[in-house]
């Protein structure tokens, strides 16, 4: 049985540390996210307005810093300081650990959810919800496995989409021998293990990516599938630059879009500041699953919690005004055409949508669902930082061998699910 280790957060709570604020707080409505690049901040627009609409006034608390890292540990410190915010873009696991504080808010309690099961798939109720009471409002679901290739690129040199690693390497080094890169990508991190992610898939099969990454399973940890998968994603680093170390993935989105890269590894959610620059799906871009994944779907949910505050009668009628307008069809529409994502509610009109978006939604109905380990779907963010930075570590290192890595990877998961 898999127990996990306390977080520091938990560790503080557990020791009396966390008082919350007894004081009032009008409004506005205080939301923190991590929505910062531009085709981020017209989606988060479109919250801004749909909530407008309905008489809430968003007070923006907005972290840069790609995947949200930052704005979890800016908001550990604001609810340490007992002054949360009304909201908070928390996803995954990590909205089990903050019930476990007892901070949040039901959502059952406060709006009439018996509907949802009409119109939410499965794997979106089993993210959001504790002991089966919804504890987060879904708004939309994003694919991680995709690769991006450059329409201008791929027709001029009269290349075929990849569908292997063998055919994605010899591709990239026919792009790289005429003098164009082959790979854009950038240098943090979530980056590295976010390719990583779509390579161990690809290797380990569905079953047991989810065995090594979501149970922390060692056999599969030490298994020879994962060398050769570590071994696999160590040859992609011959495809980037030392420029790109720190990157954005904000900067190399731009890179790839402007021709100046044929590939890019990244979850749809890029396709946000594409649009914002005018740029069309199958157009200017083609989007195809990550090589060997194409039986898979990698999700990452964007979802809400709401937290407990002094409860007056405004402050009520804000909370489930703010919950049934992030998981009306009208908004979740809106929002997924300009962010790149699909709708969490299936009941929804895709007439609408661009030809990536109409893929992802009809592989979500039909691949094998895995959640991405990346994206705080997996495991909570305490554990998934250390998994991260290992990876990235391995990826950037010139002496640490595959099966250092592998070894360093098992004793790491051991100790994060001891006492």
């Amino acid at each position: 049985m898999k127990k996990t280790i306390l977080s520091p957060l938990s560790i503080l709570v557990c020791s009396g540390a966390l008082v919350l604020s007894n004081s009032l707080q009008a409004a506005p409505f205080e939301v923190l996210h991590w929505w910062t690049e531009p085709g981020e901040l017209q989606s988060k627009q479109v919250l801004v307005d749909h909530l407008k609409v309905n008489d809430i006034e968003f007070e923006d608390f907005a972290i840069v810093g790609g995947g949200g890292d930052g704005a979890i540990h800016v908001l550990q410190m604001r609810a340490l300081s007992g002054t949360p915010p009304e909201a908070a873009q928390i996803k995954g696991p990590d909205i089990n650990e903050w019930d476990k504080l007892s901070m949040l808010v039901s959502i059952d309690q406060l709006v009439d959810t018996q509907a949802w099961t009409n119109f939410l798939p499965e794997v979106v109720i089993d993210d959001v919800s504790v002991d089966q009471e919804y504890m987060g409002v879904p708004i939309n679901i994003h694919r991680v496995n995709w690769l991006w290739l450059n329409s201008n690129i791929f027709k001029r040199f009269g290349l075929a989409a990849p569908k292997t690693w063998k055919q994605f390497f010899a591709v990239a080094d026919f792009i790289q021998a005429k003098g164009v890169k082959p790979l854009s990508m950038g240098g943090t991190p979530w980056q590295d293990a976010l390719l990583f992610e779509s390579v161990a898939i690809s290797v380990l099969g569905p079953e047991n990516y989810i065995k090594a990454f979501v149970h922390f399973d060692n056999s599969v940890i030490n298994s020879t599938e994962m060398v050769e998968a570590f071994k696999l994603f160590k040859r992609l680093h011959a495809y980037t630059s030392i420029a790109q170390q720190g990157q954005d993935w904000f900067w190399a989105s731009q890179s790839f879009i402007n021709d100046q890269a044929a590939m890019f590894f990244m979850g749809d959610w890029v396709k946000g500041s594409w649009t914002a620059a005018g740029k069309e799906a199958l157009k200017d871009y083609q989007c195809v699953p990550a090589p060997g994944t194409e039986g898979v779907f990698s999700y990452n949910i964007d979802s809400f919690v709401l937290f407990k505050k002094v409860n007056t009668e405004i402050e009520l009628a804000n909370q489930k005004t703010f919950v049934n307008t992030l998981i009306s069809p009208e908004f979740q529409i809106e929002f997924s055409k300009v962010k790149g994502s699909i709708p969490a509610r299936q009941n929804v009109d895709l007439s609408g949508f661009d030809a990536c978006s109409k893929q992802s939604a009809q592989d979500f109905d039909n691949k094998v669902k895995v959640p991405s380990f990346t994206q705080n779907m997996a495991t909570s963010s305490h554990q998934q930082g250390q998994i991260i930075q290992l990876i990235s570590d391995y990826f950037n290192s010139e002496s640490l061998s595959a099966e250092e890595a592998v070894q360093q990877l098992s004793v790491m998961v051991k100790a994060l699910t001891s006492k």
